[in-house]
C-alpha cells in the first residue's frame, strides 16, 4: 500500500523528467559505446537488434512504462545529499509483494540494482534473444540515466521540484522550467550541435584524457552523480544562465563520455560470456 501511495504521488507531481540527457544525450551514450564494442560484441547486438542501432534504441525504456509501473523506479535512485553512501534499504525500493530480506530479495527498483540485473540478462544465453533484446535496450538506456547526476539526487525528486528560468525563459515546451529539465536537455541543446558533431567532440575528449571505463560499479556511479548533481544544486527561481552552463558544459561532456564507455564495457563482458549465435536469414 505505502508503494502504491508511492506512485500515485509521484504521478500528481508531474511532470517528473525520466528522459535523463534527453533523447539527444542518450543517443550520444549509445553512439559512444558502439564506437568501444569489441567485434564480437558489435555482431551479437546487431543479431538482437536487427536493423536497429544502440542509438535508435536508446530511449526505447522511457515507452515501455505505458502499461509498466514497475520500471518507472529503475530510472533513478533517490541518495539523499549528505549520505555517507548508497543505503540499499535507504535508497533502493522492494519489489512489489517482496519482503526485505527473503529470497525474492535479489533485486530491487532502482537504477543501482537494475543495471547489473539487465547486464545478467544480456549474458545469459538460456533466455529467448527477445528477452535478451529487451535486456540490451534497458541496460543502454539506465546506464545513460544513472550517470545524469539529478538521476542520483535525492533533493526535489531529482531537481524536478525546484523551478528555474532558462537563459531568462521560464518555459521548456509544454510545462515550466526545472531543474532537471536543465540538465536533461538545455545545457546539451545550448552546445547547439547535431549528434554528429557532438560525437566527435566527446570521442576528441576521451582519447585526450585516454579515458577508460575504470573498474567502478554502479554504485560508484551513483555516488558519482550523486556528488555532481549535489555542486550544481541551484535555488528555486535560479536563472539558468551562460555562466552556469560555462561551469557545467564539461561535466555533462564528461558524464556522457563515462555513461558510453562503462556501457561498453558492460555490453562487452556480457557478449564475451555469451555470444548470440548468428541465425540464418
Amino acid at each position: 500500500m505505502k508503494r502504491l501511495v508511492a506512485a500515485v504521488c509521484l504521478f500528481l507531481l508531474a511532470p517528473l523528467s525520466l528522459h535523463a540527457w534527453g533523447p539527444q544525450g542518450h543517443r550520444l551514450v549509445a553512439e559512444i559505446a558502439f564506437d568501444h564494442l569489441t567485434p564480437e560484441a558489435h555482431a551479437s547486438v546487431q543479431e538482437l537488434l536487427g536493423h536497429e542501432s544502440l542509438a535508435d534504441v536508446s530511449s526505447w525504456a522511457d515507452a515501455y512504462l505505458d502499461g509498466n509501473f514497475q520500471t518507472f523506479y529503475w530510472h533513478f535512485i533517490n541518495i539523499p545529499p549528505d549520505a555517507a553512501g548508497y543505503d540499499r534499504d535507504r535508497d533502493c525500493l522492494l519489489q512489489p509483494g517482496v519482503t526485505r530480506g527473503s529470497t525474492r530479495d535479489h533485486w530491487r527498483d532502482c537504477a543501482v540494482e537494475r543495471i547489473p540485473y539487465n547486464a545478467e540478462r544480456i549474458a545469459n544465453p538460456s533466455l529467448d534473444r527477445a528477452d535478451r533484446a529487451i535486456a540490451l535496450k534497458f541496460l543502454v538506456h539506465i546506464v545513460g540515466d544513472l550517470h545524469q547526476p539529478f538521476h542520483a539526487l535525492g533533493v526535489g525528486h531529482g531537481g524536478n521540484d525546484i523551478p528555474v528560468t532558462v537563459f531568462g525563459s521560464p518555459d521548456c515546451g509544454d510545462y515550466k522550467c526545472n531543474l532537471h529539465e536543465v540538465w536533461d536537455e538545455k545545457l546539451i541543446e545550448r552546445r547547439g550541435l547535431d549528434d554528429s558533431a557532438y560525437l566527435k567532440v566527446l570521442e576528441t575528449g576521451i582519447a585526450a584524457k585516454k579515458m577508460t571505463a575504470g573498474t567502478g560499479t554502479s554504485v560508484d556511479w551513483a555516488m558519482e552523480s550523486r556528488d555532481l548533481g549535489r555542486a550544481a544544486l541551484v535555488a528555486a527561481g535560479t536563472n539558468i544562465d551562460e555562466a552556469y552552463y560555462a561551469r557545467n558544459i564539461a561535466t555533462v561532456d564528461q558524464r556522457l563520455e563515462q555513461g558510453g564507455l562503462r556501457l561498453a564495457a558492460l555490453i562487452n563482458a556480457a557478449f564475451a560470456k555469451a555470444p548470440v549465435e548468428k541465425v540464418p536469414r
